[in-house]
């Protein structure tokens, strides 16, 4: 399949659509400056100040700035130090005693972030460069996984054509830019669409795995559950 006209045209649309995307981001921070605070949501106001970031280390790393916010802050803390890490909020436990903010979120993806980093810390990038840019290329890549797997599950209904295009839909809708932030959207659509795919093919036991890791990476993964069942009934 990867050496087909289909593979070759999905995987520039993907680097048409990353390039683009890279370039938008870092002209508009240069060149346009945003209204603050913003007052959209109740919570935004505090969150968008223009100092309110200064107490949150891991969103202050000036490489890739532009690709962390908000939830970045956990998974880069996770893929550095881990769950207890002193740098990371924390509100009072049960019994008195601190509990990180990190315990909400999944693992996966941090974990991943933490291997594509170690060969990145060797070759001399800082700490927090390093896996500020491997969270970015799990999720470059995980997104190319999923418009390869899209793409196969709309061949099937909709022809060669009707494939090309789902791959492509999924790149220009609006919210497509998270798939390329430090967040976990790119990976857990990668896993979640191969998963589909593999169940469409019938092979059941590499369904289930992307789906357990699809867990693994968001709670919502969960909902592979129905799917993979009915593929097995």
């Amino acid at each position: 399949m990867l050496r087909s006209p289909a593979a070759k045209k999905i995987l520039l649309i993907w680097l048409a659509w990353w390039v683009g995307l890279f370039a938008f981001q870092g002209f508009t921070v240069t060149r346009l400056q945003p209204a603050r605070p913003d007052t959209a949501l109740q919570w935004t106001r505090t969150e968008t100040g223009k100092n309110s970031q200064n107490d949150k280390p891991y969103l202050l790393e000036p490489f890739l700035n532009e690709h962390v916010s908000w939830d970045s802050e956990f998974y880069l803390g996770i893929a550095d130090t881990g769950y207890d890490n002193p740098n990371i909020r924390s509100i009072p436990g049960t019994n008195g005693e601190k509990v990180s903010l990190s315990y909400a979120f999944f693992p996966l993806y941090p974990f991943v972030m933490r291997l594509v980093a170690a060969p990145l810390g060797a070759l001399g990038m800082g700490r927090l460069a390093a896996v500020t840019l491997a969270g970015v290329i799990v999720a470059l890549l995980g997104t190319l996984a999923a418009i390869f797997a899209l793409y196969d599950l709309a061949r099937g209904w909709l022809g060669e054509a009707g494939g090309l295009r789902a791959a492509y839909y999924l790149l220009i809708f609006p919210t497509s830019f998270f798939l390329a932030q430090v967040y976990t959207e790119g990976l857990f659509i990668g896993l979640a669409f191969g998963a589909l795919a593999f169940m469409r093919r019938r092979k059941l036991w590499a369904a289930a795995l992307l789906s357990a890791l699809a867990v693994w990476t968001r709670p919502v993964g969960v909902g592979l559950v129905f799917p993979l069942g009915l593929a097995a009934w």
